[in-house]
């Protein structure tokens, strides 16, 4: 069961490295997720604070 693995190649860092276009294309796309999920968060805190303000009280109701 001593299997030999054969020598691992050497990879050259500029065939590893994505280039400095894709690199920045990726920066840009994950602050727009970022600030698009901030966005989201707000609203939807805000359509909650919203709807707690007018919501009616149990004292308001008339009862019969």
């Amino acid at each position: 069961m001593n299997e030999q693995l054969p020598p691992l190649e050497k990879v050259s860092t500029t065939q590893a490295m994505p280039s400095r276009r894709a690199q920045s294309w990726g920066a840009v796309i994950s602050i727009i997720i970022i600030v698009l999920m901030i966005v989201g968060g707000a609203f939807y805190s805000w359509g909650k604070r919203v709807a707690e303000t007018n919501s009616i009280p149990p004292s308001a109701v008339e009862v019969q």
